[in-house]
């Protein structure tokens, strides 16, 4: 006769058993779901290069691909790239296989001279909230059928790369950027205004985020901030500190900078409860050096002996 606790024990283990019984013969079948094909053309006449992405689900092992491109050649690679040698329209098909499990998917491949014409797309992002001069602009390139290009930045440069790093324009206007996707004798055309804003007259500090040696735990630490010998702002104390790094919300903008910038000396004096007569540590950066900055940005500096420390700083308008 089986006891309480061997019958309590058989009905917690003969679920749990089939539960593993279920994903071990789940694994074991596999698992495969195709949702799209999506290709890249490169070229606008033969010998086209294409590249195959799939839009798949299944797991990671025993997995077969074959890429069957509709011209009585294949592939058996993940993402495929093929060359057809030939205008016309295509069926392509793709067959993913693990274990018992199995999916295909094909799509019309159009390479024709209508269908492989040039046409020219961009668009941009920045590392900033806005496009204030200096004005730091990375691109995108979403072009298709393409082999040549030419960027007119409106500003009186080019480039004739695909995807130029960036481009910086330096002084505020509106600036007509231009992309001329080219592939033989055939060009299309996509440009769009940029609109710089001037510098502002304003420098917000967010935060400052500090860095001291292990004698400093368990004191009370604060920033003050001076700008061109004028006292800005003592921030809020952090009481019986645990850990560095240490990060300080500032509340003020920097009253004093008027939009000039010059040898100006911004400072961030580090103090504690340790010695409050004196600051610990001074950091200091010229307000020239910040004015080739794309903001927000990030400042700092650190001096090898346990002292260090970051600042947030941005344009507000």
């Amino acid at each position: 006769m089986k006891t309480n606790v061997q019958m309590k024990l058989a009905g917690f283990l003969i679920p749990l058993l089939l539960v593993f019984s279920s994903i071990f013969l789940s694994n074991c079948k596999g698992h495969v779901e195709i949702f799209d094909i999506t290709d890249s053309v490169i070229n606008c006449s033969p010998p086209y290069v294409v590249y195959f992405y799939p839009d798949a689900e299944h797991r990671k092992k025993d997995l077969e691909y074959t890429w069957v491109f509709g011209d009585g050649t294949e592939s058996h690679d993940e993402e495929a790239v093929h060359t057809y040698t030939e205008h016309g329209i295509y069926e392509v098909t793709l067959k993913i296989k693990q274990n018992e499990a199995f999916d295909s998917k094909t799509i019309p491949l159009y390479l024709t001279v209508d269908s492989t014409a040039p046409e020219a797309n961009w668009d941009y992002y920045l590392n900033t909230d806005s496009l204030w001069a200096p004005a730091q602009v990375f691109y995108l390139n979403d072009s298709e059928h393409a082999t040549n290009f030419l960027w007119e930045f409106g500003d009186g440069t080019t480039s004739d790369l695909k995807l130029p790093e960036y481009h910086v324009f330096d002084t505020e206007g509106t600036y007509t950027t231009t992309l001329n996707a080219m592939c033989a004798d055939d060009t299309s055309k996509f440009w769009r205004d940029m609109i710089i804003k001037p510098s502002p007259n304003r420098i917000d500090i967010f935060d400052v985020t500090i860095w001291m040696p292990d004698a400093f735990l368990a004191t009370d630490v604060w920033v003050e901030i001076w700008y061109a010998g004028h006292h800005e702002e003592k921030s809020s104390l952090v009481t019986n500190v645990a850990a560095f790094p240490v990060t300080i919300n500032i509340t003020e903008p920097l009253f004093y900078f008027n939009g000039t910038f010059d040898n100006s000396l911004l400072e961030f004096e580090i103090w504690s409860s340790v010695n409050d007569g004196n600051p610990e540590k001074i950091f200091d950066v010229s307000s020239l050096e910040l004015q080739n900055n794309y903001y927000p940005t990030v400042i700092g500096r650190d001096d090898g002996y346990g002292f260090a420390y970051e600042a947030r700083i941005g344009y507000q308008d």
